[in-house]
């Protein structure tokens, strides 16, 4: 007998994909409410597994995804998003869907967004208005979560100004209505869930979302723009439920932000290359689209995932200044942008892209400050000339409630990764620095994992996200309630961080506002 294991998965016990992993067991799709929508996978004896196939319309366009299955003899259930696979017997396909699903098909379970959410297009088109479009989501605490961000794929030779860049190619199925891109994978477990991911309201792939997060924010995303509504697609996305299989999801953050554009460049708002009229083409509209771990790295050790973009045919924006719009050029020089894009669809690489039609930029919304967050949109550190008291009494409740998590903020009491996160975190991605500032990359995953390795499992991140949000400040909370519960363990890691950080050309905060200096047990002798 199938047995239904459906619970744990909306607490992520069961991995990222939410598949059970156990002999005559079976897994669940759930809404937010914990109804079962998809028994699947396991009669006890065979394992099935599922593709999302794409269907194309008699003219090539991407019309929707079509089940198929076929038998793994394997001990896990999955999805996977993309091109169909002919050679897999249609014969499995009515097995599944019969046998294991009772006839349950998946397009009663999950529908793709493929409405027109704009004038401009449907929602792989990934258009973009206005600021508003872009809604700010926050990770989860308290566990691990990771996304992919996309933004930067596209030809197989690295981009951007840094060059320990990896290269990140989008390539076209063979049908050409899929591209697989890889794209960096970003965890709250070296990341400070503190940092928000950004989701265009037009992108969203899954149908019943869409209209969930539309009713709750309005078309734009006016009304969760100030933050006090949640949109339904953070919750689908945090949750693990908005593509049904996928490892994560694929948005949009900065924080890479300084390796693809120049502190010039960013000034003078020269942040992408306008591909319109003779050099509108294929491009991967990859917000929101489902994404697979790989076990990759790049050479500074940084994870990638595959993720299955679907392709559109128009005008788009490059997320980059200067850049070729065939994205199988060998030139990045200014000029080659008006070069004549002869991509079709049996070409390699394409862009990772999104579209505005008013021309110019893609950029998140302005207003409050984001704590932890790099480059413009991103609250600066702590200043010492502020008083933060005016704002936040620091004997109060809620900096009791700050401290205490910063006191105990580790599975190992001595490591208490609050303080040393916060010491590291904020100016190894840039914040706080100077035109200068270009680290190694392996170096900046160096200390990222010395300093917030399980900051993901701290305890009150969102009382000291709310401090931090009310001082407008980043990397700070400990500082604004002045938190004085630092261990000797502790100080002594702060102070080798801070050096490490010197020694790397990185001002840390000790240099910059005279706070996290640590304390060198050896000078006490």
């Amino acid at each position: 007998m199938i047995r239904i294991l459906c619970l744990l998965m909306l607490s992520g016990l069961l991995g990222a994909s939410g598949v059970a992993h156990a002999l005559d067991a079976a897994c669940a799709i759930l809404d937010e409410d914990l109804n079962v929508k998809l028994p699947c996978v396991t009669d006890g004896t065979n394992t099935w597994s599922a593709n999302l196939g794409a269907v194309q319309n008699s003219d090539g366009t991407l019309s929707g995804f079509d089940l198929n299955s076929y038998n793994l003899l394997s001990d896990y259930f999955s999805f996977n998003y993309g091109g169909q696979q002919p050679e897999i017997p249609k014969i499995y396909s009515r097995r599944y869907s019969n046998h294991i699903l009772g006839g349950v098909r998946l397009n009663d379970v999950y529908a793709n967004n493929f409405t027109q959410t704009t004038l401009f297009g449907p929602a792989y088109a990934n258009v973009w208005l206005e600021q508003s479009n872009f809604l700010a989501c926050l990770p989860p605490s308290g566990r691990k979560i990771s996304y992919a961000l996309c933004y930067y794929s596209g030809p197989d030779q690295p981009t951007g100004n840094d060059p320990d860049n990896p290269s990140l190619p989008c390539e076209l199925s063979p049908d050409g209505i899929v591209a697989n891109c890889t794209c960096y994978e970003i965890s709250t477990e070296l990341l400070s869930p503190k940092i928000p991911y950004y989701v265009d309201i037009h992108a969203i792939s899954n149908l019943d979302i869409y209209n969930k997060t539309v009713e709750a924010c309005g078309e734009d995303g006016l009304k969760c723009a100030l933050g006090e509504i949640v949109p339904p697609v953070c919750d689908a996305i945090n949750t693990n439920l908005l593509v049904p299989g996928a490892d994560a999801i694929s948005v949009f953050s900065p924080i890479f932000i300084e390796n693809y554009l120049s502190p010039t460049e960013i000034v003078a708002d020269n942040t992408s290359t306008s591909c319109e009229s003779g050099d509108a083409a294929l491009y991967a509209g990859c917000m929101t689209a489902p994404c697979y771990t790989t076990g990759k790295k790049d050479a500074q050790g940084r994870d990638l995932m595959e993720c299955k973009c679907p392709v559109h045919n128009g005008p788009f924006q490059i997320g980059q200044p200067n850049q070729n719009c065939d994205a199988n050029g060998s030139s990045t020089e200014v000029a080659s942008k008006t070069e004549r894009n002869t991509r079709h669809i049996y070409s390699k690489n394409v862009w990772s892209a999104a579209y505005n039609p008013n021309g110019g930029p893609i950029t998140i919304p302005d207003g409050a400050c984001a704590p932890d967050l790099p480059g413009e949109h991103g609250c600066d550190l702590y200043d010492s000339g502020k008083d933060y008291a005016k704002i936040i009494n620091p004997d109060g409740a809620l900096c009791s409630k700050v401290c205490d998590s910063y006191g105990g903020s580790a599975e190992v009491p001595e490591n208490q990764v609050g303080y040393t996160c916060d010491a590291t975190l904020c100016t190894t991605l840039g914040i706080g620095q100077d035109d200068s500032f270009n680290p190694i990359a392996n170096v900046q995953i160096e200390l990222l994992s010395k300093a917030c390795n399980g900051i993901d499992k701290m305890s009150g991140m969102q009382q000291v996200l709310l401090v931090e949000a009310l001082a407008e400040c980043s990397c700070c909370a400990s500082q604004v309630c002045k938190c004085d519960n630092i261990n000797p363990t502790t100080d002594q890691e702060i102070y080798n961080l801070d050096q490490q950080q010197r020694d790397s050309n990185i001002e840390p905060q000790c240099d910059i506002n005279g706070t996290l200096c640590g304390t060198n047990a050896d000078d006490d002798g």
